[in-house]
């Protein structure tokens, strides 16, 4: 989390969010200074009203006091809701730019922070923790100026009506402000942790209902209720801890309206008896001190959710602080002119999602050009992770991949996805209709391309059948589908962008074997001439290749320590084979 969580070091961070909204800020904040100004008037007349026209006599002053407390409010009322609209306005496009600003950058951090993040967790920082910095922006922040305005106005004129009450009056403030200094670590601490359980909370529901089929199948309802209880035991010991500390720093303002009542009528009483404070004064007074007591519970109050929001706050920053992969949309070559072509080479290329546990070390291999590549080789042997290598959606930490001998960090990233497609073995569609599910990848195509797309993944006839054809929504994540009707559209999905390089990894996992090889008869005369990879664990996958590389993870001989032993016995894979099909022995 950001070590930095101060009140400067926010406004620091947000100077090129607030940059833009500068001058609509300072008329925000002229606004704020005139509405409370005109507010704190109204007392004031209490006491012209007593002592000049009750006590007085002044009987005319009488309807021209009311006329102007009458325009008074009436401009006051139309400065603050003009001021609340263009306040709230203007925050809002603030938060939203930094929400899209926090959303566009997790699609460019590397790939590495999702494998060790909560998904949940990334939830509740885009939901939870936006919310509560919108909070801040827009309900928090106006509160918490208004309430301060209010306070130091109010002091001002308490001062100035008398001011050895005044100074009696505030004598206990800084006692309170002791304590509130003094609970402010806890307070922060509370934030922290129940930010945190929230977390923990959205992980669990993301968990439990995405794989509700899991859970009924093993009979586990009542065990995941019983997680999600003792979540919600461990959120609420931290909620009552921050409202106890909440009650503590609410008594403050308790304290301070009691001892302020025997200043006012005691010593306020005695002054009106001696003469020297008259009665409109001491009412005046009196109003004016009623008057500070709720703003400086909203002070109080808008401490503690100022403490929440910085931790919310310093939440977000973590995300956005990482720094985000090179765009590569400036990279030097290709031209634009210049298709990309060739096989795909590792050279010496070392990869691990995690410090001191590699998947690949020092791998060397070739991919050929226009020919069919079976990857091979045991669950976590590194074969996903060389697909993602491939389509740079993982970076090596050393070697290079090179694409036609150009390494695909120099090749623009437009023009990459335009040539390297992949269907993963990890199913997702978006809960929208099956049309735009297919031309996800190539928004632009229309309706007849994305049939021919449909048609060649052996999916249209299918799609037609159903009453709204395309347009049938396909439910959240392909609720609605068979796991082998998904997969063929994330292959239609793939066809349709026409790639000169198709990955599969186990692409047809789910498909029965007339529909796999149709599939494969339709792939192979669409991609004739270009380059296709299949991973896959199936013998009957490996008829249809023309080269093969098999990864396997070996443990060294014993007393053997050359580089080759040392690579294969660590947690690394090693390429055992590189070469054409009939050459490979399984």
């Amino acid at each position: 989390m950001c070590s930095d969580t101060s009140f400067a070091s926010q406004l620091r961070y947000l100077g090129p969010y607030l940059t833009p909204y500068r001058k609509v800020i300072a008329l925000s904040l002229f606004l704020s200074v005139l509405s409370t100004t005109l507010g704190m008037i109204q007392p004031y007349f209490s006491k012209i009203l007593i002592d000049r026209v009750l006590m007085g006599g002044q009987g005319r002053l009488l309807f021209i006091l009311l006329d102007v407390m009458i325009g008074l409010l009436i401009i006051g009322f139309a400065v603050r809701v003009g001021n609340s609209y263009l306040y709230t306005r203007y925050s809002a496009r603030l938060l939203f730019a930094m929400r899209e600003n926090m959303f566009q950058h997790l699609h460019h951090i590397p790939l590495k922070f999702f494998t060790r993040r909560k998904i949940g967790d990334l939830y509740s920082r885009i939901g939870s923790d936006m919310a509560d910095l919108q909070a801040f922006l827009t309900d928090l922040v106006p509160h918490f100026l208004f309430n301060f305005l209010t306070c130091l106005i109010t002091a001002a004129i308490l001062l100035a009506l008398n001011w050895r009450m005044a100074l009696m009056s505030f004598a206990i403030l800084p006692a309170g402000l002791f304590v509130i200094r003094r609970i402010r670590p806890r307070i922060l601490h509370l934030s922290k942790s129940v930010a945190e359980t929230n977390a923990d909370v959205a992980q669990l529901l993301f968990e439990s209902l995405g794989n509700t089929h899991l859970v009924r199948a093993f009979g586990a309802r009542k065990a995941e209720n019983r997680r999600l209880s003792e979540k919600h035991d461990g959120l609420l010991a931290f909620l009552l801890g921050y409202q106890v500390m909440g009650a503590v720093s609410g008594a403050v303002p308790t304290l301070f309206v009691i001892f302020n009542t025997l200043v006012v009528f005691g010593y306020g009483g005695l002054l009106v008896l001696d003469g020297k404070m008259t009665v409109g004064g001491l009412v005046a007074f009196s109003i004016y001190q009623g008057r500070v007591f709720s703003p400086l519970q909203g002070l109080l109050d808008g401490f503690l959710s100022m403490q929440k929001s910085r931790v919310a706050f310093a939440r977000i920053r973590e995300i956005l602080d990482i720094p985000a992969e090179p765009a590569h949309d400036e990279a030097v070559f290709p031209t634009a002119d210049e298709a990309l072509s060739g096989g795909i080479r590792f050279s010496s290329v070392s990869f691990a999602y995690e410090p001191g546990e590699p998947v690949l070390e020092a791998a060397t291999f070739t991919i050929p050009e226009g020919r069919i590549t079976a990857l091979v080789g045991p669950s976590g042997a590194g074969k996903t992770t060389i697909c993602h290598l491939c389509m740079r959606i993982l970076t090596p930490d050393a070697g290079q991949v090179l694409l036609g001998g150009r390494d695909l960090q120099q090749i623009a990233a437009r023009q990459l996805r335009s040539t390297v497609c992949m269907v993963s073995q990890d199913i997702f569609l978006f809960h929208t209709s099956i049309l735009e599910n297919i031309r996800f990848g190539n928004p632009d195509a229309d309706a007849a391309a994305v049939a021919r797309a449909a048609s060649a993944a052996c999916i249209d006839d299918f799609i037609r059948s159903l009453p709204a054809g395309y347009d049938t929504p396909v439910g959240d994540r392909g609720a609605v589908l068979s796991g082998g009707q998904k997969q063929r559209i994330c292959i239609a999905r793939a066809i349709l962008m026409d790639p000169k390089i198709l990955i599969l990894d186990e692409a047809t996992a789910f498909l029965d074997a007339a529909v796999e090889d149709r599939l494969k008869e339709t792939v192979r005369r669409l991609m004739k001439g270009r380059t296709i990879i299949i991973v896959s664990h199936r013998e009957r996958s490996l008829v249809d290749a023309d080269h093969i590389i098999a990864l396997q993870k070996t443990a060294a001989a014993p007393g053997d320590s050359s580089p080759a032993a040392r690579i294969a016995g660590s947690t690394a894979a090693r390429i055992v084979y590189d070469g054409p099909r009939d050459g490979y022995r399984p």
